[in-house]
C-alpha cells in the first residue's frame, strides 16, 4: 500500500502547536511503516458523504483524517478532534469527471450551512440565501459569467462550484476560491485577475502537486519537517510562463510583494542549468539574500547542496571574487563612514551629508572623471539641482577624495564594479552564459553595467525580477541609456501566494496603483489578488514605550497561543536605535531572540528581531512592525537632511516603500505599533484599534 501526503495535511500541520505537531508526525511515521494501522485507533467518519474517510488518533485530542482504500493511504488533514471531524464531514475525495485528477472537494451545501450559522461580513453573502432587496442602483458584475461554468470545469472546478461562480461578484468569487481544490482555485484567480490560465495539466501532474507519495521514512520526515519551505519554492501556473519563455533580449518580471518573483528566478535558473553548455549566475544585492536564494535553490533541487552550473552570489561578493581571481589580491574597500570623515576634512565648511550623497549617487556611479564631465552631467535620479558655479566649487573636493583613495589603493563598491566591468568588457570569453537578478529594483548604475559585462550578447542572457514599489536603496535611472532595454519583454505577476488578502489590500494603500521607471515602463499593481484570507491587520497608538511593550507582548503571546512558533514571528523596527524596543517585548515574554544581521536566519525557538533595511527576503507567519513613531517613520535625520522639496519628496516616498517592504514580510498576521504621535503613514494603512 502506498502512502501519500495531501497538501491540505501539510498546511494544517503547520498550524498546530509544537507538541501536537510532534504527535501527528510520530503517528504519520507509524502509518507509513504499517498502513493497515495495527495498534492505531481507526474510526470511520460516519457523518461524511465520503465512505473512505477515517480518523486516526495521534494523542488524546489530535486526529489525523486519512483516506484509505485497498492500495493507498492518503493523509488528508490533521487538527483537534472536533475540528478534524468537522473538516471531514464537509468534504469528499473524488476524481474530477472532466480532468480525471483526484481532488479533495468541499461540498457547496455544507459550506452554506456553516457560513449561515456565523456572523459574516457582506462579502460572504455568497454562502447564504439572499434576502429580497430593492433593485440596486448599479447592476452586479459577475466577472466569471463570460468564462462560463463549462469552461471552469475544464480547469478542475467541480460542477456545483462552477455553476455558483458564474453568478458571483468579484468578492464572492475570491472567497469561493478559498474552498476549491488547489488547481481549480488557481485557475479561478487567474481568470479574476484578467488572465487566461494555462491549458490544464495532465491528471498525473496535477495529482503530483497536490498529493506527494512518500516511499521511505527519510522522505516522509523531510516532507513533514519543511512544509513551509516547500511553499517558498513551489511554482504556480501564473508564474510558469516567465520561467519557460524564450527572450530575444533582456527581460524583466515585476509584481508586488508576495507574487512569486523570486520563485520565478529560482525555477528559471534551475531550468537553464539542465543544459550542459550553460553557466548561470543567480544574484541579488546582499549576502543574506544570496544565502536565502541558495537555500531555496537547494530545496527546489531536491535537497542537494550543490546545483551544477548555477552560482549564487551577491553583487559585491561576486565582484570581489572576480577581482581577486584577476589580480591575485583582495580589494581594499572603503565605506561610507570613511568617505564622510574625509570630506569633512577636505571641505569642513560644507554639508558633509550632501557631499557624500553627491559623490555616492552621482560622481562615483556615473564615473565622472573631470569637471567638464560634471558640468554636462544631468545628475539622473537626484531631484535637487546644482548650478554650474556650485559644481565648479565642489569638484576639487571630489577629485581630492579620489586621489587619496588611489594613493591608498582603495576602492569604493562602485569603483570595484567598474574595474571588473572594464576587465570583462573587452573579453570574448565571459564567466557566465546567463544572469538572473533577483530584487532588481535595487540595482544601481555600476551594478547593472558590471552584470551586463559578464555575459555574452544574445537572447536570455539577462533576466530581472523586481518591484519598483520595493526600491529602498538606489536612485532611479534609465536602464535603456546603459543599453539594457526590457520594453516589450516585461510582464507583471498578479496573484499573491504569500500574503493574505487583508494584509495585501491594506498595504497597497501605501503605494500608487501604477509605478513607472525612467524608461516609461509601467508596473500596474491593480488587479492583484491574494489566494487566502487572514485576520485584518492592526495598528495601535501607544501612550509611551512601556505601553507599547505591553500591547505588542500581548499580541505576540496570542499568536504563540494560537500555535505559531517563535521563529515564525518577526519583530521589525526602522533602524538599530529602536532594537531595544523589540528586545523589551522578548524580555517580557521570557523569550530569546535571533538578531537578523548579516547571514543570520530565523532559528527554532527564537523570536526574530531586525531592522527594515534587512527585512528583504524574509517571511514570517506573524510580523510586528514596532516603533512607528512620527519622528522615526519617516526617519527624522533623513528628512532634516533634505535640501530641497524635491529631495524631501524622494525621502518620503522611499520611506513609504521601506515600511511597505517591512510590513509585507507578514504572511497571515500583521501589527503596527508606535508611540504618540505615530507615523502619518498610519492614516493610509489601517484603522486604529
Amino acid at each position: 500500500m502506498n502512502t501519500f501526503l495531501a497538501d491540505t495535511f501539510l498546511t494544517a500541520l503547520t498550524k498546530l502547536d509544537n507538541q501536537s505537531q510532534k504527535a501527528a508526525k510520530l503517528t504519520a511515521f507509524e502509518l507509513q511503516t504499517d498502513p493497515t494501522g495495527k495498534g492505531k485507533s481507526f474510526h470511520r467518519i460516519t457523518a461524511s458523504k465520503e465512505k473512505d474517510f477515517w480518523s486516526v488518533r495521534a494523542n488524546r485530542d489530535i486526529r489525523i483524517i486519512v483516506h484509505k482504500t485497498a492500495d493507498r493511504l492518503t493523509l488528508c488533514y490533521v487538527d483537534h478532534h472536533d475540528d478534524a471531524y468537522d473538516w471531514a464531514s464537509r468534504r469528499v475525495f473524488e476524481r474530477h469527471p472532466r480532468t480525471g485528477a483526484l481532488q479533495i472537494v468541499e461540498l457547496v451545501e455544507q459550506v452554506r450551512e456553516v457560513m449561515a450559522k456565523v456572523d459574516v461580513a457582506p462579502a460572504a453573502d455568497l454562502f447564504v440565501e439572499p434576502a429580497p432587496a430593492p433593485e440596486p442602483a448599479k447592476p452586479t458584475i459577475f466577472p466569471l459569467a463570460k468564462v462560463g461554468a463549462d469552461s471552469l470545469q475544464d480547469y478542475g472546478v467541480p460542477q456545483d462550484w462552477a455553476e455558483l461562480l458564474v453568478v458571483s461578484s468579484m468578492a464572492d468569487a475570491l472567497q469561493a476560491a478559498d474552498h476549491l481544490p488547489g488547481e481549480a482555485a488557481e485557475a479561478v484567480r487567474v481568470f479574476l485577475a484578467g488572465g487566461v490560465p494555462e491549458a490544464p495539466a495532465p491528471a498525473q501532474a496535477v495529482e503530483a502537486q497536490r498529493f506527494r507519495m512518500v516511499e521511505h521514512r527519510d522522505e516522509l520526515e523531510a516532507a513533514l519537517e519543511f512544509p513551509w519551505d516547500r511553499w517558498t519554492v513551489f511554482l504556480h501556473p501564473t508564474q510558469r510562463q516567465f520561467v519557460d519563455a524564450e527572450y530575444n533580449g533582456p527581460a524583466r518580471v515585476a509584481g508586488s510583494a508576495g507574487t512569486g518573483k523570486t520563485v520565478v528566478a529560482l525555477h528559471r535558473a534551475l531550468q537553464l542549468s539542465r543544459d550542459d553548455s550553460t553557466n548561470i549566475l543567480l544574484t541579488t544585492f546582499s549576502d543574506p539574500l544570496a544565502s536565502a536564494l541558495k537555500e531555496k535553490l537547494n530545496i527546489l533541487n531536491g535537497g542537494e547542496a550543490l546545483v551544477p552550473r548555477v552560482k549564487v552570489s551577491s553583487f559585491v561578493g561576486l565582484a570581489k571574487e572576480l577581482y581577486e581571481l584577476a589580480t591575485g589580491n583582495r580589494p581594499r574597500m572603503v565605506g561610507r563612514d570613511a568617505i564622510i570623515r574625509r570630506l569633512k576634512k577636505i571641505a569642513p565648511d560644507d554639508n558633509p551629508t550632501f557631499l557624500t550623497n553627491e559623490f555616492e549617487d552621482v560622481i562615483d556611479p556615473w564615473r565622472v572623471d573631470s569637471l567638464e564631465d560634471y558640468r554636462e552631467l544631468k545628475r539622473t535620479g537626484r531631484r535637487s539641482r546644482i548650478g554650474q558655479r556650485r559644481r565648479e566649487l565642489i569638484w576639487p573636493w571630489f577629485q581630492a577624495l579620489r586621489d587619496g583613495m588611489k594613493a591608498r589603493h582603495e576602492l569604493t563598491e562602485a569603483q570595484l564594479f567598474a574595474w571588473v566591468e572594464d576587465y570583462y568588457s573587452g573579453r570574448e570569453r565571459k564567466p557566465f552564459t546567463h544572469i538572473i537578478v533577483d530584487e532588481a529594483q535595487d540595482l544601481g548604475v555600476p551594478e547593472l553595467r558590471f552584470l551586463a559585462a559578464l555575459a555574452p550578447e544574445g537572447g536570455n542572457r539577462l533576466f530581472f525580477a523586481g518591484d519598483l514599489g520595493q526600491r529602498i536603496f538606489k536612485l532611479p535611472f534609465s536602464w535603456k541609456s546603459l543599453g539594457i532595454d526590457v520594453r516589450g519583454r516585461s510582464g507583471t505577476l498578479k496573484v499573491n501566494y504569500r500574503t493574505s488578502h487583508q494584509i495585501r489590500e491594506q498595504l497597497d494603500r501605501l503605494l500608487p496603483e501604477k509605478l513607472s521607471d525612467l524608461d516609461g515602463l509601467v508596473e500596474d499593481r491593480s488587479g492583484t489578488i491574494s489566494v487566502f484570507n487572514g485576520p485584518v491587520p492592526e495598528a495601535i497608538s501607544c501612550t509611551d514605550q512601556i505601553d507599547e511593550t505591553k500591547q505588542v507582548s500581548a499580541w505576540v503571546k496570542a499568536r504563540l497561543d494560537a500555535g505559531i512558533a517563535p521563529e515564525e514571528i518577526g519583530l521589525i523596527v526602522r533602524s538599530e536605535g529602536q532594537l531595544t524596543r523589540a528586545q523589551a517585548v522578548a524580555d517580557m515574554l521570557n523569550l530569546s531572540v535571533q538578531a537578523l544581521l548579516g547571514d543570520a536566519r530565523p532559528q527554532a525557538g527564537l523570536l526574530s528581531v531586525g531592522v527594515m533595511q534587512l527585512a528583504k527576503g524574509l517571511e514570517f507567519r506573524a510580523v510586528a512592525v514596532m516603533a512607528c513613531d512620527a519622528e522615526i517613520v519617516p526617519l527624522e535625520s533623513r528628512v532634516e537632511g533634505a535640501e530641497t522639496q524635491d529631495d524631501l519628496d524622494e525621502i518620503w516616498q522611499t520611506e513609504r516603500q521601506l515600511l511597505y517592504v517591512a510590513a509585507t514580510r507578514a504572511r497571515e498576521n500583521l501589527l503596527l505599533s508606535g508611540v504618540l504621535p505615530v507615523s502619518e503613514y498610519f492614516d493610509d494603512l489601517v484603522t486604529e484599534t
